[in-house]
């Protein structure tokens, strides 16, 4: 059987992130969403609470027929957490499936960065979905299936932005997360 999982911050989940979801759950047995406390890799923590982004990931998935596990896991960790240790999380978890990770091509730049790179590469196959305006060249010996043609280039980071100067953000959000966002006052929305 096989395991899909799709970890990131999620700050705030977005169309993107859906789109990607629907594609896996088309190529998959089951899907483990892991949102993290605080990336390596990032300077800041994630800006909304652990336990918004939860919810709103559970309200982006929610018209989705497919067994999406949101896991916690990572919430549950001290410090930083690192890929490696959640890849050794859901061998346990699931032992009887073979895993894939999602990775977008802004993150696979930085990926011989990734603590313990390597031992990823050989324990997980890794889906690499294309953005715009990455210029992304595999490593060497990678177990990866590249989603060239995935078009969504849309940015937590610019939604954000655009929510704290009350600007339009069109329709990047699903409408149950912009809900979510307003009626929670989330990154400056008033």
């Amino acid at each position: 059987m096989k395991l899909i999982f799709f970890g990131g911050s999620f700050d705030p989940p977005h169309r993107g992130h859906y789109e990607i979801i629907q594609y896996c759950c088309k190529k998959c047995d089951q899907l483990v969403l892991m949102p993290t406390t605080l990336s390596p890799l990032k300077n800041q923590p994630p800006v909304a609470e652990s336990h918004h982004r939860l919810k709103m990931l559970e309200l982006l998935t929610l018209d989705i027929d497919f067994p999406i596990q949101i896991d916690n896991w990572e919430f549950t960790q001290s410090g930083p957490n690192y890929t490696y240790q959640t890849i050794q999380y859901l061998e346990k978890q699931y032992p009887e499936y073979s895993i894939s990770m999602v990775i977008g091509a802004d993150q696979l730049i930085k990926f011989k960065k990734w603590k313990k790179y390597k031992e990823i590469l050989n324990s997980v196959h890794i889906l690499g979905f294309n953005r715009a305006y990455c210029d992304y060249t595999p490593l060497s010996g990678m177990n990866l299936t590249w989603i060239e043609d995935f078009n969504v280039n849309i940015s937590s980071t610019v939604i954000r932005e655009k929510i704290a100067k009350d600007q339009h953000i069109g329709n990047e959000l699903t409408p149950s997360v912009q809900d979510y966002i307003q009626e929670n006052n989330l990154y400056g929305y008033l």
